[in-house]
């Protein structure tokens, strides 16, 4: 059963939707109702009392009855759904508007929300993206939905890296607040079943949260983090790709009149996870991936350096200071990279239970963690990056569990 509301002040258009999703779920037993809200004040009451499955949410609103319509009132009542632990916090959002302006203006606030916003003058794309999302908040009412593997992004340029590299697009969809692109990765006898999410915003608190509700939201094999981050000198070069292990986070510890004493919660990779990425470092095919696909057009680094398992630091600032910089790498003698994310994938990874059967960390170092920090490699960082998690994604979903790891050297 599920519960639909519609926030919207215009009738024909909440007809018009009304009776696309009659289509889309015409067993009337599995909607319980379809309840209206036409201004903000009416919403954030109802908002309030019931728990709803899935909201579609107009942009411009008037505050009261009769009111004038407002462009901000649709991003507060998203507000008031999102903040807190209130009753809809994890409910499906779509935003639909009639007005083009208003979509483009407010896109970035709702995507970090972790809400699509359509124009409901493109027909063709709403409904498409309407029946998406109703197609699964009907799934999730059987419970998690399971898929082979998932990949996290902290940047968009992240996950476009991704275009290119393997998997096949099939849809865009929203899941537990989250943005999810689900694809298909082609293998020798068929498919495997995936997705890949972006961040809400970069950061450790944001990608612990967010690796969470997706491992709550999905029954997957494979959770992993891929992007790009920056490299210490001496332990890792421009371009090369890190896979961490251990991950710790950076600014856990304690400072007092003697300085800065570390407390860190070193995590590993799991140990089967460790042995298929190993082999898989060695295979020539991996930097034929790597590079496969790759423009001239695009910068590169001076060399090719081959990809390695190394400690990786994270934390919740970007580090741009030769200064600081030396206070983590007195964390480990061998830390090879800093990030902002590997660590809160691995503690949320880590935690839950029952666990995935493999997690990992992988990143492209495209800049030095100093002075001299620029954004010259990121394109390569992005697509190389993604070539190599892909890469790695099939290895580790060809070695199932039972299977010895030497078994799967493919």
């Amino acid at each position: 059963m599920i519960r639909i509301l519609i926030v919207d002040d215009n009738a024909d258009k909440i007809a018009e939707i009304r009776t696309f999703v009659a289509k889309q779920v015409p067993d009337s037993n599995e909607v319980e109702f379809i309840a209206e809200a036409s201004n903000l004040s009416a919403a954030v009451r109802m908002v309030t009392e019931v728990s709803f499955d899935l909201i579609i949410l107009d942009l411009m609103l008037p505050y009261i009855r009769d009111g004038q319509p407002d462009s901000r009132a649709g991003l507060e009542i998203l507000r008031q759904i999102r903040e807190g632990n209130g009753r809809n916090r994890g409910a499906q959002v779509i935003g639909l508007s009639a007005y083009p302006e208003e979509v483009s203006g407010s896109r970035d606030s709702f995507e970090r929300a972790g809400v699509l916003i359509v124009n409901f003058d493109d027909i063709r794309t709403w409904e498409e993206t309407l029946a998406s999302t109703i197609s699964d908040v009907v799934r999730r009412q059987g419970g998690r939905d399971t898929i082979d593997f998932l990949i996290l992004t902290a940047l968009e340029e992240e996950r476009r890296g991704f275009d290119d590299a393997g998997p096949v697009f099939v849809r865009d969809g929203i899941v537990a607040g989250l943005s999810v692109r689900y694809v298909d990765l082609p293998h020798d006898s068929g498919r495997y079943r995936g997705a890949i999410i972006k961040l809400r915003q970069m950061g450790l608190v944001a990608a612990t949260l967010d690796a969470s509700l997706a491992l709550t939201a999905f029954d997957t094999r494979v959770i992993c983090m891929s992007g790009i981050c920056a490299g210490i000198s001496g332990h890792a070069q421009l371009g090369q790709v890190v896979v961490a292990s251990p991950a710790w986070e950076y600014q856990a510890g304690k400072w007092s009149k003697n300085g800065f004493q570390i407390a860190p919660s070193q995590i590993p990779l799991p140990p089967q996870t460790r042995v298929i990425i190993d082999r898989a470092f060695d295979s020539p095919q991996l930097h034929a991936a790597m590079e496969e696909g790759i423009g001239r057009h695009i910068v590169r680094p001076s060399r090719w350096e081959a990809p390695m398992l190394a400690p990786v630091a994270t934390g919740s600032a970007v580090i741009a200071d030769s200064v600081r910089l030396r206070h983590i790498e007195a964390q480990h003698r061998k830390v090879a990279a800093l990030d902002m994310e590997s660590f809160g994938l691995y503690y949320a990874a880590h935690e839950v239970f029952p666990p995935p059967e493999h997690f990992f960390s992988l990143k492209s170092v495209v800049d030095m963690a100093d002075e001299t920090k620029n954004d010259d490699l990121h394109a390569y960082g992005c697509m190389t990056s993604a070539r190599a998690t892909t890469y790695l994604v099939r290895q580790l979903l060809e070695c199932s569990s039972e299977r010895l790891p030497m078994n799967c050297s493919r």
